[in-house]
């Protein structure tokens, strides 16, 4: 059964599965839904190991890829077809999943019907594909052993990632109680902490010494939580039964004792005059503690025991977390850390300067991950010689990126006019010429941000701009604001359409033989809540950024469809235009969706043209060539849209299934003194008479063009010289002045 998000569920194995069990969640993408019915019935047939069950999830195309995907970032193993919407959709998911998501823990297995599609071997090392086979040779065997050895390789990866967030979590606790120079605040800051790790909510813990003495008495040094109130006194009599025994054990074997909801901690210290003394720390926790806890504390505890002088563990959690591994140099967590511990005047006087490696990607693609990592340590190598004097604190913040902080106070130009010129490298003796791409951000135009947005602040202003080649770019507070007002525009775009508050205007087609109006165009509007109104074309660039485009057009889509039926109710029978996305007709559902909504309104197709710009016909030709197809057959009309301005229009113009063609407003402007524009109109409209199609000209804005177009046998027009683009209480009066009626 299919759900309104197109993703398939299983509600009745769910409502029969043990809820207890632990959940392995597998998604297939497959736009043939016989095979995709009968891999899924061959995976739930699969039987996972004990205490887990496998969920399984479906989808038909990328974007329902993508949903699953957002919807459940713990997906563990994916079976995608590499051939779906277009040849290479399977591999531009992968790149979705590993690069854009920056999931590296899924495991992904390919498949194909077409073995001609296989990818290349590079290719499958660079996007981390795990598996590759053709759908016929996959038995129930193997498939058995293709969702067992990725579930054992997804499950230890997930593993290594948690222990790694988990020693992060750790290093952090570890400064917090290095920074405390009291036994007192130290030994507070030790419970803290670890109630922290095990998230305690209820419980609590004390902190006690026991010197090293046979039979003397241990007395509390501190509490937190339950035992709070017991400073001060002897613990054993503050103790329960089975605390107290594993209490006597630990410093009996001078070790640490863990038990299902409690812990004792045993901290040996050595002083300098040779008189040692122990440390208990007992903690009780309303949570059972799992074996990563458990492998945490014990870790934690290290660092403790040694107090103070704990810098070498300090050093090795350090690096796991504040560290690329493969290039041994300091990560995004550190340079985060490095912003975060300034004070306000250190920010005041620090900048930040991002290095970005120009067409990094496709380097990788070609080269390799070895090559790649050879060429950022040589890039590394030349920033840390060309700003050394500078005394730069220079960390990896992306596979592509450095950042680099120092003070406000040094002129770099000199260093920055050297990474504007190609950098030159040679790499397993073949030379390398790279663009680098470099913003520089002071700190003090973004105060009152955290460090990890002034990080990403600076990336998207990087990106802001629009770069094609290497250049040096410097953010201001105005950039700031423009990305902040972006991002908020953003915000309020999702609101707005979930809400369905924009709003439809719809500016009149004229005959050019009665100078009557002929139909309309739907045109989107969005005005705030304050009054103001976007731009469309900031608004739907917007919408196609955030991915919501197709939830956009299903919006006004909607509110085209109220419009014509008030329209109805005033006696104003005149076809609506509406513009459609190619994101839109590339979506097999977009069809069906579309004919629903007409029959619930009770609306005829011919009361409805659908308007697709030329380039967008042409770049996805062969889908969207069948999409208007269906949309002719169904009664509507189809008008090819900005007509000349494509990059092949007289190789399809005959092959593009339409009913009329709109002649860009490029070639109507300056009209009656640009003989070549109207060399052009004269052949558009030559061309539109062979193959049989009505034309409409846009961008009409005077007498002369209008009087122009109607002398060269153009049949219909719009633009400003007629009417702007109207709401519907305007249009209604608009419309009184032609007494337009429900026959025409």
């Amino acid at each position: 059964m299919q759900d309104k998000e197109g993703l398939f569920v299983f509600a009745a194995e769910e409502e029969q599965a043990d809820t207890e069990l632990k959940a392995w969640k597998i998604l297939t993408v497959e736009d043939d839904l016989d095979y995709q019915n009968a891999l899924v019935n061959s995976l739930k047939e699969l039987k996972a190991k004990d205490g887990y069950k496998y969920e399984l999830l479906t989808a038909n195309s990328v974007p329902e890829a993508a949903l699953a995907l957002s919807m459940h970032p713990d997906i563990a193993l994916i079976f995608i077809d590499v051939v779906m919407e277009e040849d290479d959709s399977g591999l531009r998911l992968v790149n979705t999943i590993r690069e854009v998501i920056g999931n590296a823990e899924m495991r992904i297995v390919l498949l194909t019907g077409q073995p001609g599609f296989a990818p290349e071997s590079d290719i499958m090392k660079v996007l981390d594909i795990d598996e590759y086979w053709n759908k016929s040779d996959i038995s129930a065997e193997k498939l058995q052993s293709i969702v067992n050895s990725n579930m054992r390789t997804w499950e230890y990866i997930s593993q290594i990632k948690s222990a790694k967030q988990g020693l992060q979590l750790v290093l952090d606790a570890s400064r917090s109680i290095n920074g405390k120079h009291d036994m007192a605040s130290f030994s507070y800051a030790v419970l803290k902490e670890i109630s922290n790790i095990l998230k305690i909510t209820e419980g609590g813990g004390i902190f006690c010494s026991s010197n090293v003495n046979p039979g003397s008495e241990s007395l509390i040094l501190s509490t937190h939580g339950c035992f709070s109130g017991t400073k001060g006194q002897p613990v054993e009599p503050n103790l329960p039964a089975e605390m107290l025994q594993d209490f006597k054990q630990a410093t009996r074997e001078r070790r640490h004792i863990f038990s299902k909801n409690h812990s004792v901690f045993f901290f040996e210290t050595h002083t300098l005059q040779g008189q040692d003394t122990d440390y208990i720390t007992i903690v009780k926790s309303d949570n059972p503690i799992n074996e990563q806890n458990e492998y945490l504390l014990k870790v934690f505890s290290e660092n403790v025991s040694t107090g103070f002088a704990n810098i070498s563990l300090l050093n090795r959690l350090t690096e796991l977390a504040y560290t690329d591994v493969s290039l041994n140099l300091q990560n995004r967590n550190w340079l985060t850390r490095e912003i975060k511990n300034m004070n306000a005047h250190e920010r005041l006087k620090t900048r930040l300067v991002i290095f970005d490696i120009y067409q990094f990607d496709e380097k990788a693609f070609t080269f390799g991950n070895d090559f790649c990592n050879k060429l950022m340590k040589l890039v590394h190598q030349s920033i840390v010689d060309s700003f050394a004097k500078y005394e730069p604190r220079i960390a990896l913040i992306s596979n592509k990126t450095f950042g680099m902080l120092f003070s406000v106070d040094f002129d770099i130009s000199d260093a920055i006019s050297y990474f504007q010129n190609k950098q030159k490298f040679e790499i397993e003796q073949v030379k390398q010429y790279i663009d680098v791409r470099i913003l520089e951000l002071k700190l003090s135009a973004a105060l009152n941000l955290t460090p990890e947005k002034v990080i990403s602040l600076a990336e998207s202003s990087l990106n802001y701009t629009g770069a094609n080649q290497a250049k040096y770019i410097q953010h201001t507070e105005e950039k700031t604001d423009q990305i902040t007002r972006r991002y908020e525009l953003m915000a309020e775009l999702r609101t707005a359409i979930g809400n369905k508050s924009l709003e439809v205007a719809l500016q009149p087609k004229i005959s050019l033989s009665t100078l009557k109006p002929a139909g309309f165009e739907a045109l989107a509007r969005w005005q705030r809540a304050d009054g103001s109104f976007v731009p469309p074309d900031e608004f739907i660039e917007l919408a196609e950024t955030a991915g919501l485009i197709n939830e956009l057009d299903h919006v006004i889509f909607e509110k085209i469809l109220e419009t014509i039926n008030q329209l109805k109710e005033q006696g104003c029978n005149l076809p609506v235009a509406f513009n459609a996305s190619s994101y839109d007709l590339v979506e097999p559902s977009y069809f069906e969706q579309i004919k629903t909504k007409i029959e619930e309104y009770s609306i005829l197709p011919s009361m409805l043209e659908l308007e697709v710009t030329e380039t967008q016909a042409i770049s996805n030709y062969s889908l969207i060539k069948e999409a208007l197809e269906r949309f002719i057959a169904l009664g509507m009309k189809v008008s090819i849209d900005d007509f000349g301005t494509g990059y092949s229009s007289l190789a399809h113009i005959n092959e593009i299934p339409s009913t009329s063609i709109k002649i860009d407003r490029y070639f109507v402007s300056d009209l009656e003194f640009n003989d070549n524009n109207q060399y052009m109109i004269k052949m558009i409209l030559s061309l539109a008479k062979q193959f049989d199609f009505s034309v409409i000209a846009e961008g009409v804005e005077n007498e002369f063009e209008a009087q122009w177009l109607q002398q060269q046998g153009c049949e219909t027009a719009q633009g400003y010289y007629f009417a702007r683009p109207l709401f519907f209480k305007d249009l209604i009066v608009w419309l009184k002045q032609f007494e337009v009626s429900a026959n025409e």
